[in-house]
């Protein structure tokens, strides 16, 4: 009887050793395929992580172009402006000086006209 009882515990010891082997075998079966789909999801986030940053570098030098071209106009604009305001002033600089010189002349011979 005891013979007996060794074998069917040896039996179901052997049945649980290897149901446990084959439980065992499947778990790292999942884990690989969960790895492979990890690895294939972090490529593809790697990807498009990529495209976002082309995308931001992309849009950084384009809005660089276009702030330069801003500037670029308001120089313009701002050169265009001093060089009106320079003008004017020249102009009526001169017609100041027109009038002073017609004034100085009057006064002259105004002091000319008293001394005769």
């Amino acid at each position: 009887m005891e013979q007996e009882l060794v074998q069917y515990l040896d039996g179901r010891f052997n049945g649980l050793a290897g149901e446990l082997d084959r439980r065992f075998n499947e778990v790292n079966e999942r884990i690989e395929e969960v790895k492979r789909h990890s690895g294939v999801l972090v490529e593809g986030l790697r990807h498009e992580l990529h495209l976002v940053a082309e995308g931001l570098a992309m849009h950084i030098q384009v809005q660089h172009v276009q702030e330069r071209e801003y500037h670029d106009r308001q120089h313009q604009e701002t050169r265009v402006l001093l060089r009106s305001f320079y003008d004017e002033f020249r102009q009526q600089n001169a017609q100041f000086q027109q009038s002073q010189d017609h004034l100085r002349q009057r006064v002259e011979n105004l002091e000319r006209k008293d001394q005769n």
